[in-house]
C-alpha cells in the first residue's frame, strides 16, 4: 500500500513562510501541528496545536509522536540546527522530512563559492541522505527569490536578466502538493516557480500597482557579491550572507536558473499559473506602499 501523510509538523510556523505553508496543509486537509521556542513571540494560526521546543531530544521526540512528515521554515543561519531536528524526526518515526531551503539551487556543488553560508544547507541534505535507509525520505523545494512587494528598488546590471521568483502563497501550496506527491517527490530536489522574470518587468508591475513611478538605485552584480563575500570574511556572517545570496538571486553564478524543469513540476504538482500584475498588485496593497 502506498505511503500516506496525514500529521504534519510545520518548524517555524509563525515565520514570513510558515503561515502560508500552514494555511495551504490546512486547506489540503493535513493535521497540521507547529514547533516554535518558549521565547518566541510569533503567533499561530487557532487551527494548529503548537509544541514549545528548546531543541532537546525529549522535547523534539515529543512533538514528533505520531507525525508523518516535518516541514522546516526555520532561518537560514538555523539550519544547522536541522540534524539534531533530523535525528529526532527518524527516532519518531517520521515519514517524510522537507528541509528549510527554498531559494536558489543548493545541489549544485559551485554554489558554496557563490554563497558561502549555502554550505550548512548541503550538510543538511547530506545527512539526509544517510538517514534514508532508516526510512525517513526527503524533498528540497528551490524557488528561487521570494515575491514581496519590496517598497525599494534596486537594479543591478542591465535589469533584464531573467531569474526564478516564486510567490509565498505559492510557496506554500508546492509543500502541501509533494506530501501529496510522495513518490515523485522522494529524496530529490524539486524546483518550482511563479515566474521567470527581470528586474526591469518587477518595476513596471510595481510601478503600475503603486500608480507612481519608482526611485531606483543602479547597482551590478559583481560588486554586491564582493562586497558580501568582504563582509563574510570580516565576521560580518549576517550582513555578508544577505548580499551574496541576493547577487546570486540576481545572477551571479547562475544558481537561480532552474530552466524549462519548473513547468514539469509546477504542473505535476498542480500549481496555478499566476498573474505578474494581479500577484505584484496584492503584495503592494498588503504593504500600503
Amino acid at each position: 500500500m502506498a505511503q500516506k501523510i496525514k500529521n504534519v509538523i510545520v518548524i517555524s510556523a509563525g515565520g514570513n513562510r510558515g503561515p502560508y505553508i500552514v494555511e495551504e496543509l490546512i486547506s489540503s486537509q493535513f493535521n497540521v501541528s507547529g514547533l516554535s521556542r518558549p521565547s518566541s513571540k510569533s503567533t499561530f494560526s487557532a487551527h494548529i496545536t503548537v509544541y514549545k521546543t528548546d531543541y532537546s531530544e525529549s522535547s523534539l521526540l515529543d512533538a514528533f509522536k505520531s507525525q508523518d512528515a516535518v516541514l522546516s521554515a526555520i532561518a537560514t543561519f538555523s539550519t544547522p540546527e536541522q540534524k539534531t531536528i533530523i535525528d529526532a524526526a527518524v527516532k519518531a518515526g517520521v515519514k517524510r522530512f522537507i528541509p528549510s531551503e527554498y531559494g536558489i539551487d543548493t545541489s549544485l556543488r559551485r554554489v558554496t563559492e557563490i554563497v558561502p553560508p549555502a554550505k550548512g544547507k548541503q550538510e543538511v541534505v547530506a545527512h539526509l541522505k544517510t538517514k534514508e535507509r532508516e526510512g525517513l525520505s526527503w524533498t528540497v523545494i528551490c524557488v528561487g527569490l521570494f515575491l514581496t512587494g519590496d517598497t525599494k528598488a534596486t537594479i543591478f546590471d542591465s535589469g533584464d536578466q531573467p531569474y526564478e521568483a516564486t510567490n509565498v502563497r505559492q510557496i506554500g501550496k508546492a509543500v502541501a502538493s509533494t506530501l501529496l506527491h510522495l513518490p515523485q517527490t522522494e529524496n530529490k530536489y524539486i524546483y518550482v516557480n511563479s515566474f521567470t522574470l527581470t528586474q526591469d518587468e518587477v518595476l513596471a508591475a510595481l510601478e503600475k500597482a503603486s500608480g507612481r513611478k519608482w526611485d531606483v538605485t543602479r547597482s551590478t552584480i559583481k560588486d554586491l557579491a564582493a562586497s558580501g563575500h568582504e563582509k563574510l570574511r570580516k565576521g560580518d556572517i549576517a550582513n555578508g550572507a544577505v548580499e551574496t545570496i541576493t547577487a546570486a538571486i540576481y545572477g551571479n553564478g547562475d544558481v537561480n536558473d532552474f530552466g524549462d524543469i519548473t513547468a514539469l513540476y509546477n504542473e505535476m504538482l498542480g500549481l496555478p499559473k499566476e498573474d505578474l500584475d494581479m500577484v505584484i498588485k496584492g503584495l503592494v496593497e498588503k504593504k500600503k506602499v
